[in-house]
């Protein structure tokens, strides 16, 4: 069954860095596994381009989190997705984290407690 649009879109490089933020906490057979439950078996190997093109489907990104749910259960999903989530956001953060003034210093004093992570 084909998937609604949701007419909304995310850009291409946030998208790639939270898919290999999964595999690196799923491991390659494990991303491989959630791409198919989640109808997106057409990334496997094949994660979006690192631009900025806001061309990833909110639905689709979204399936990607109820397919982590339904291979792990509620609990465990939601484990998943939060180690994948500090991976990505890591990731951004050496990424994007000039362009956001996320490098600044008032942004790194801020003690960890203060941030939810």
């Amino acid at each position: 069954m084909a998937r609604k649009s949701s007419e909304l879109y995310y850009p291409n490089m946030m998208v790639r860095i939270y898919l290999q933020a999964l595999e690196e906490v799923m491991g390659k057979n494990g991303i491989n596994a959630l791409l198919n439950l989640a109808g997106l078996p057409h990334l496997i190997d094949n994660y979006p381009p690192a631009n900025l093109n806001q061309e990833f489907d909110f639905a689709d990104f979204s399936a990607l989190g109820q397919a982590l749910d339904d291979m792990y259960g509620p609990r465990g999903g939601r484990g998943l997705a939060l180690r994948a989530g500090r991976a990505a956001f890591a990731e951004g953060l050496a990424n994007f984290g000039a362009m956001v003034g996320m490098g600044e210093l008032a942004f790194k004093v801020i003690p960890l407690q203060r941030t939810n992570c």
